[in-house]
């Protein structure tokens, strides 16, 4: 009986410390986020773009695309820069979907918004 209960001990140990080593290689393949981008509307109807800048190796990429993929903005944010702010005004763009693209040390972050145009109704009269 106390050869069992030392060898489950023995095994349960065993496994643990594979649980573990695991647990830290899964740790040590992840890579830390070099920027953090906040991306948020005003009630003017405008979009701000906050980036902070964990590392300063390579200059950031601010960008926003319409629906194809065309470029309707860029702006490069120096690699020395490492807090960014920015209001974008889209009253300009048409009505559709757009992205806006953050990127930096080989990093990505995209945010999706849509502009919608509301039609407002005309009325006609006829004189008789």
């Amino acid at each position: 009986m106390k050869k069992s209960i030392t060898s489950i001990a023995f095994i349960f140990a065993l496994c643990l410390s594979f649980a573990v080593s695991a647990e830290d290689s899964d740790k040590g393949n992840k890579k830390a986020a070099s920027f953090g981008a906040g991306i948020y509307t005003t009630q003017e109807g405008k979009i701000n773009v906050l980036i902070d800048k964990f590392h300063s190796e390579s200059p950031t990429q601010l960008l926003v695309k319409n629906h194809i993929g065309d470029i309707v903005y860029r702006e490069t944010i120096s690699k020395k820069s490492t807090k960014f702010g920015r209001t974008l005004n889209i009253n300009n763009l048409e009505a559709g979907a757009y992205s806006i693209e953050v990127i930096s040390n080989g990093e990505r972050q995209i945010r999706k918004f849509e502009i919608g145009q509301t039609i407002s109704q005309r009325e006609v009269s006829l004189e008789l």
